[in-house]
């Protein structure tokens, strides 16, 4: 009995599809260019958040507050110098690309990070 049921009832959806087929096609049409354009904007918030997110990082990163002896201090990280200012082994290993100095500048100032 329980087969039967199962069967009569694909065979009643199935005609159901068949019968409204072209309406199924034109609901769709009509709905896969909104979905297309909810993602679109979607996308472009998570990028604008995400941009906004990363310069607040980066920001974080080249700064480091922190207070010693009941005084505020601001440490950054990075700043633009003269070329006079940088050492000779400097020079010769920076080219225009990045490249890591980190041994380099511990084994100068004898440090351990």
């Amino acid at each position: 009995m329980v087969p039967v049921a199962i069967m009569l009832g694909a065979l009643i959806g199935g005609i159901l599809v068949v019968a409204s087929w072209d309406d199924i096609v034109k609901w769709l049409d009509n709905l896969l260019p909104q979905i297309n354009e909810k993602l679109a904007g979607i996308v472009k918030h998570k990028a604008k958040l995400f941009s906004s997110v990363k310069d607040q990082v980066l920001s974080l990163v080249h700064k480091l507050y922190y207070k010693e002896n009941g005084k505020f201090y601001e440490q950054t990280t990075t700043r633009e110098i003269d070329e006079s200012q940088v050492p000779d082994w400097a020079k010769a290993e920076l080219g225009e690309e990045e490249t890591d100095v980190t041994d380099r500048y511990k084994e100068e100032l004898q440090l351990e990070i």
